[in-house]
């Protein structure tokens, strides 16, 4: 990591690193009121493939819902299977005052895999939603991390040169493909890791 560069903008995903995320809870949940066991629930509701149709809008978020409760045999509204979806959500609480630190100095952007409910989520849950310059949430740019797709549509709507963005992911992966699109990144593993970084590039 270069330690002199000068970054303008942090990068952060929004699952495990802005919010913790639980599926299992909503996916025994939903067991209970279809029956079938909470690893089936969760390959209907949460496996990866499904989740890729609706996180790059190949299917909206209601169509999945309707497939899923079909699917499940239950007898709920969208309302409420939505309101299940959302409860994988829980705020990380400690990392919102150091990136509402962070947006005193710098650009803040949030670059994350996820579904219309989630990000609405996120602009009800998070205090500095209104700060977030460029959002870059997988539905609306039609790729998802690791895609170079994804990068590019940051680099383009932040109009921020590469090696001024700090990205932060829980996945390796997705960090790798920052490094390949020319983004400095860190891998999200604890706040205080991530607060060590921030220090030796200046940002905080």
């Amino acid at each position: 990591m270069n330690s002199t560069s000068t970054i303008e903008l942090v990068a952060f995903d929004f699952g495990n690193v802005l919010c913790t995320v639980d599926e299992n809870t909503a996916a025994i949940e939903l067991a209970e009121l279809s029956g079938r066991t909470s690893t089936d629930v969760h390959n209907i509701v949460f496996g990866n493939a499904r989740k890729a149709l609706f996180e790059t809008a190949t299917l909206s978020f209601a169509e999945h819902a309707e497939r899923s409760i079909s699917a499940l045999g239950i007898n709920i509204s969208i309302e409420e299977f939505t309101r299940i979806y959302d409860s994988v959500i829980i705020p990380s609480n400690n990392m919102f005052p150091l990136v509402s630190r962070i947006a005193e100095t710098h650009r803040i952007a949030l670059v994350s895999n996820t579904s219309e409910p989630h990000w609405n989520l996120a602009k009800r849950v998070l205090p500095f939603a209104d700060k977030l310059d460029p959002t870059i949430v997988s539905y609306e740019v039609d790729s998802m991390k690791p895609d170079p797709a994804f990068y590019q549509a940051l680099l383009d709507q932040s109009g921020v040169a590469p090696e001024n963005i700090l990205f932060i992911d829980d996945l390796a992966v997705n960090i790798e493909a920052a490094f390949a699109a020319g983004i400095i990144g860190h891998q999200f593993t604890s706040q205080e890791k991530l607060e060590e970084i921030l220090a030796e590039l200046g940002v905080i």
